[in-house]
């Protein structure tokens, strides 16, 4: 199989959606760290236990931090995608490259969503099912009208292998 890149980005808004979706998930963490530190606090334990509950919620806020600074920026270069006569070509993952090829004749249903957040940020999501037990695939991060024009591509290609 090809382990070419595909030719097609993802919007580069995806980059400020992945970090406020990192920060949200780390201001849960610091928040549940701060509690369980307040609880500790009312349960009459020192100020060693006080300390170290607030030196946990600040770790867990300067890691996640970091992580929204970071990894989204390497999770946009690394996630490409394209339709090929073969199928819906996807190749994602910085540590661990996954590429992955679903035939447009196993393809079954193409839906596109979007949550708040991807709303808020203007973008939706292209998720694709198929006849296999693995499941399909699904694309990030896509500006509606590119959304629009992937779902007819691979609406078109599927009804063409489905004719043959």
């Amino acid at each position: 199989m090809i382990l070419r890149e595909p030719a097609e980005q993802l919007d580069p808004r995806v980059r400020r959606l992945w970090a406020a979706e990192a920060l949200l998930g780390a201001g849960v963490l610091a928040l549940a760290a701060a509690g369980a530190t307040a609880l500790t606090a009312l349960a009459g334990a020192g100020t060693a236990a006080l300390a170290v509950g607030v030196a946990g919620a600040v770790a867990v806020a300067a890691v996640a931090a970091v992580g929204a600074v970071l990894v989204p920026g390497l999770r946009y270069r690394r996630f490409r995608y394209e339709v090929t006569e073969r199928g819906l070509y996807v190749a994602r993952g910085a540590l661990w490259r996954r590429w992955q090829v679903v035939p447009h004749a196993r393809v079954q249903t193409v839906d596109t969503r979007a949550g708040p957040l991807e709303r808020a940020f203007g973008l939706v999501g292209v998720e694709v099912t198929t006849a296999s037990a693995a499941g399909g695939t699904g694309i990030p991060g896509l500006a509606p009208a590119v959304a629009d024009r992937l779902v007819d591509a691979l609406a078109r290609h599927a009804e063409a292998e489905e004719g043959t």
